[in-house]
């Protein structure tokens, strides 16, 4: 006869058995996929900037103590309890707002100023962007409020703007730095967790109309930002300056071809491609790789969406639901979105490509949702145990 396992008895096997191992293996793949992908790709294209600093290897160095501390992070958050942030979920935003505030005063603008952005807060010579943790608090958030909703969500005073607003502060103070790419993505996830917690198809497009005129005076506010939709709606127009870095991505595209130039001969790094390794790496993918690693990439990201979208959508309650759909598609966007820019499908907007480009913050706190993406597919093995045992000892008792 087979073993029969009372809830209790699962509980344990999860907590302290060989199940507590049993989680998404091919979603656990592919992120390490990633992190080997991302430093071999970051060496070859940060290796003519790291010769302007008389230091070949200063980007792969810092790419791998930053990958050592994503996967070291993303192993805790795979078997931490991430409930802990539905509890504390108020006091995660108020620091973030307390943070994003920080960047603002001149006090602590100096610490981190970079391409015109206050985006860096430095401590000890380590320096991270809090607009990057505010995904995080922001999924986290709305994962938190929109589950306890209830029929309330469908109430656009009681159920929709208030979680709105507390959005709403967050990306304001993230596009004051300013950094409108971050702004954006936290505006587009939450629209879409918003619309698969219920709330009513009205309320969204009333806020997709409003946020038109304020997408334009935010273009309109800085001139650069003019000058890069100029660049992309006809970057031959100014082939030296607004369209320069789209008709050099174009090449990379162009001389990689179907096969690659091959790995590490890149030409289009050396003096052409301005920073290679952050925003544009994927146009030196192409080059190097050609067609097939390029499509090879898109196709991670296509099996990241699935087995996420997967896991989202076996979970018991909304909460963990709404997390799972946060996450995936927080990096599934951002795939996306640094895709159609590199290829000239959108304006640039300053979107990495996740896993992939070089930077620290971005890729600890894609580490992480992705370690609690991987918890939450444990949730899925101690389910199916849990009826499993069910089912038999009701068998057994009809026997």
């Amino acid at each position: 006869m087979d073993e029969i396992y009372s809830p209790v008895d699962v509980e344990k096997r999860n907590f302290l058995g060989s199940t507590t191992f049993d989680l998404d293996y091919v979603l656990f793949s592919i992120l390490i996929i990633f992190y080997g992908f991302g430093i071999v790709m970051v060496f070859s294209a940060s290796i003519s900037e790291g010769i302007k600093l008389n230091n070949d290897f200063y980007f792969l160095k810092r790419q791998i103590f930053w990958t050592i501390l994503s996967l070291v992070s993303c192993l805790f958050f795979m078997f931490a309890d991430y409930r802990i942030f539905e509890r504390y979920q108020r006091l995660m935003v108020w620091g973030i707002i307390v943070l994003l505030f920080a960047l603002l005063m001149p006090p602590l603008i100096h610490m981190g100023i970079v391409h015109r952005s206050r985006r860096w807060l430095k401590f000890g010579g380590i320096g991270f962007q809090p607009s990057e943790f505010a995904k995080l608090v922001v999924i986290f958030y709305l994962a938190s409020v929109l589950s306890k909703k209830g029929e309330k969500i469908k109430d656009f005073y009681r159920g929709f703007l208030p979680p709105f607003i507390v959005v709403s502060v967050i990306a304001m103070l993230v596009f004051l730095e300013p950094d409108f790419s971050t702004a954006f993505i936290l505006v587009l996830i939450s629209i879409l967790m918003f619309y698969v917690a219920g709330v009513r198809t009205l309320s969204l497009v009333s806020l997709v109309f409003v946020s038109i005129p304020t997408l334009l005076l935010m273009i309109n506010d800085k001139g650069y930002r003019k000058e890069r939709i100029i660049g992309f709606l006809n970057p031959w127009s100014d082939p030296t300056d607004k369209g320069y870095q789209i008709i050099q991505s174009f090449k990379a595209f162009a001389y990689g071809g179907v096969f690659g130039r091959g790995l590490g001969r890149s030409i289009q790094k050396l003096k052409y491609l301005p920073i290679p390794h952050t925003d544009f790496i994927y146009p030196i993918i192409a080059e190097e790789l050609g067609f097939f690693g390029a499509i090879f990439v898109i196709l991670l990201y296509m099996l990241f969406a699935y087995r996420g979208f997967s896991i989202a959508l076996r979970q018991k309650n909304s909460y963990e639901y709404l997390l799972g759909f946060g996450i995936t598609s927080l990096i599934v966007w951002e795939a996306i979105l640094n895709i159609a820019v590199v290829t000239g499908l959108l304006p640039s907007t300053g979107i990495s490509l996740p896993f992939l480009s070089y930077g620290g913050s971005g890729l600890l706190v894609n580490s992480i949702l992705t370690g609690i993406l991987l918890n939450l597919s444990r949730n899925n093995y101690k389910n199916s145990y849990y009826e499993s045992s069910v089912q038999k000892r009701d068998e057994f008792v009809e026997l």
